[in-house]
């Protein structure tokens, strides 16, 4: 089974994301995003240029 990106990170109860394990993802407008065991990610923060929560909760959401 191919893990999905979520799978690298947690959904906090305030709405970040925290990476769980260091990761290096291919975001599709972004080409490949590097992150880090740790990294906390807010909904208004930007990261390489990506709203990180927010994109982590669109790739969630289609799951359901």
């Amino acid at each position: 089974m191919k893990k999905r990106i979520t799978d690298a990170f947690r959904r906090e109860a305030d709405g970040s994301w925290t990476c769980l394990e260091t990761t290096t993802v291919d975001h599709p407008n972004h080409g490949p995003i590097h992150f880090t065991a740790g990294a906390v990610f807010h909904p208004e923060d930007t990261y390489m240029g990506v709203k990180v929560a927010k994109w982590l909760d669109s790739l969630a959401d289609a799951r359901h």
